[in-house]
């Protein structure tokens, strides 16, 4: 088929519609040119941050009692003769919790008691004897007071009388002698008694210590639930009554990034992981002594592992309401602080500051805030919500108009 050739007149149509194109194309890249020009002198490549306070911090926490104390079999006491209270029962500080027997201090206890007869017979016969030295002391003393009257009563100005006033001198001097044997016999038999007393009251003393050894009881030294394992009457390795106090705690742990956030009498949140409870709870304890570095972290760096261990920090909370003895359990702690960009802070001699981002105008603002190493913590000067530039520079200058990213 033959083609068609334009006239004169379709290609002029046809040229100044392909010019008006092109026209129309140059005009648009130079205006698409512009636009974007001006877009870039328009952003002035500042970034804004809105402040807000740090998110809580979450740490791992298990249910335990308050005071746990076991009870183990004591060979010292001999043998458990009874446990004196049941599995699972609730006891008051001081409940008798075991009794024992001790059959080696019984048979000592028996000794002593033989010996106990003979020392009661050696007082019984001191005691006689010194009843029969005091006797025979006021017989030879009531001879002396006889011989001193007569002597005295007697006139020796006769010849009669002269001689019976030197018997009743010789009478008189030979009864002085007996009085004094009869007194040294007296305190003889009174040291002894005295002694015999003594080495009693020893041996009673002694009877009544081994007494008390034979039998004896074990109390309780809290309140609380007392669990029974009867293994534990015969091996010392087993406890055989645990008293479990009924107030119980949760032991948590912090890395040392979170420990210095951690603070006694600060306010937490309890949550069970495996129900959606919420109990508040108040830490009472924070141990400033790191735990030992766990096993895998000693396995590791015995393998050679370039990971390096991180201490961790046991601390305390006491619930609001009682929990079950070993459940799990988060401990939340809100962290009532706002962090600034380490950039975001200028200092002028000791002045800090910040750019606030307000209506599309910097604001300097005068700040406090702590250096943390990677962030500054604010202390005054703004508060949650506000926006501030994170990177401003030298340049830029209070009550300016910026375009932020």
């Amino acid at each position: 088929m033959k083609k068609r050739k334009l006239t004169k007149k379709q290609r002029i149509r046809w040229s100044i519609i392909a010019g008006v194109l092109v026209l129309v194309l140059f005009i648009g890249a130079f205006v698409y040119s512009r636009v974007k020009s001006t877009k870039n002198e328009a952003s002035s490549g500042y970034q804004t941050v809105v402040l807000k306070k740090s998110d809580p911090l979450t740490f791992n926490g298990i249910v335990q009692a308050t005071h746990t104390q076991d009870y183990y079999f004591d060979q010292t006491l001999g043998k458990i003769s009874e446990i004196n209270i049941q599995d699972g029962q609730e006891v008051a500080s001081g409940t008798v919790l075991l009794s024992y027997t001790n059959n080696e201090y019984q048979e000592q206890a028996d000794e002593q008691s033989t010996n106990l007869d003979k020392l009661y017979l050696a007082v019984s016969n001191a005691q006689e004897m010194l009843a029969i030295a005091q006797d025979k002391q006021a017989k030879e003393q009531q001879k002396l007071n006889t011989a001193t009257t007569n002597y005295n009563n007697t006139n020796a100005n006769s010849e009669d009388g002269a001689a019976k006033k030197e018997q009743y001198q010789q009478e008189k001097t030979q009864y002085e002698s007996s009085v004094d044997a009869a007194n040294d016999a007296v305190v003889q038999a009174r040291q002894a008694l005295e002694s015999a007393n003594v080495e009693l009251s020893s041996a009673n003393q002694s009877v009544n210590t081994i007494r008390g050894k034979v039998s004896s009881t074990v109390t309780s030294a809290t309140a609380g639930i007392a669990y029974i394992n009867e293994k534990g009457k015969n091996d010392p390795s087993v406890p055989v009554v645990k008293v479990v106090s009924n107030d119980v705690t949760i032991e948590a742990k912090a890395s040392e990034y979170d420990y210095p956030q951690v603070h006694q009498d600060a306010a937490v949140t309890i949550k069970p992981i495996t129900t959606n409870q919420e109990i508040g709870g108040t830490i009472t304890h924070i141990n400033k002594l790191p735990d030992q570095a766990s096993e895998a972290a000693g396995q590791a760096g015995a393998a050679g592992s370039t990971a390096s261990s991180v201490s961790n920090y046991s601390f305390i909370v006491k619930p609001a309401e009682n929990l079950q003895y070993g459940y799990n359990v988060q401990v939340v702690l809100p962290l009532n602080e706002i962090r600034l960009p380490k950039k975001a802070v200028r200092k002028t001699g000791e002045t800090q500051y910040v750019f606030a981002y307000r209506k599309g105008k910097v604001e300097e603002v005068t700040v406090q805030a702590e250096d943390q190493g990677d962030y500054f913590l604010l202390k005054n000067g703004l508060k949650d919500g506000d926006k501030i530039i994170s990177n401003p520079d030298k340049s830029l200058r209070d009550g300016q108009e910026v375009a932020v990213d």
